[in-house]
């Protein structure tokens, strides 16, 4: 699709005995591109920094604030 800017995510739960009804259809249309969960996990990986300077006591620390977060903001409400 050229305009990627406008485009919208869409999930479509489909019969797998239909699947390929539906790509065709989709193609016929030119409606819109067609990416699985895999495709779309491998473009996210892909993209993603490769160097990461961070210690395994950094993951811990990241971890332990989310947790402590989410503690809070529990008794919060």
């Amino acid at each position: 699709m050229n305009n990627l800017k406008n485009r919208e995510v869409l999930t479509i739960l489909v019969n797998p005995a239909k699947k390929a009804a539906l790509l065709q259809m989709l193609a016929a249309f030119e409606i819109g591109e067609v990416e699985t969960k895999e495709q779309i996990l491998e473009r996210y990986i892909g993209n993603s920094p490769k160097n990461v300077p961070l210690t395994e006591e950094d993951i811990m620390q990241e971890v332990y604030q989310v947790r402590q977060n989410r503690r809070t903001n529990a008794k919060k409400d």
